[in-house]
């Protein structure tokens, strides 16, 4: 569940990959590529958002969404990342 901070409602952290998941061998992006993103919600909820990706490894990719307070950030599964297009 969201949280409120500062009068304004704050939505949960993202789950974020472990780097023994992830692998160590990251790799960051000349350009950030516009996708689309799964997200795990500790809440249970599984949301698509429009998303930046900055960095990525073999198996997974670090994605931002939405910006401030409300920004996303996570290490993803590479599966759950689709190209904009």
């Amino acid at each position: 569940m969201g949280r409120r901070r500062s009068n304004r409602w704050v939505p949960p952290q993202p789950f974020s990959l472990r780097e023994s998941a992830r692998g160590a061998d990251v790799r960051e992006l000349v350009q950030p590529m516009l996708v689309y993103a799964w997200f795990q919600l500790p809440d249970r909820l599984i949301r698509r958002d429009d998303a930046v990706a900055r960095s990525m490894t073999r198996d997974a990719v670090w994605v931002e969404a939405g910006r401030g307070e409300t920004k996303l950030t996570a290490w993803v599964w590479r599966s759950s990342v689709r190209h904009q297009q």
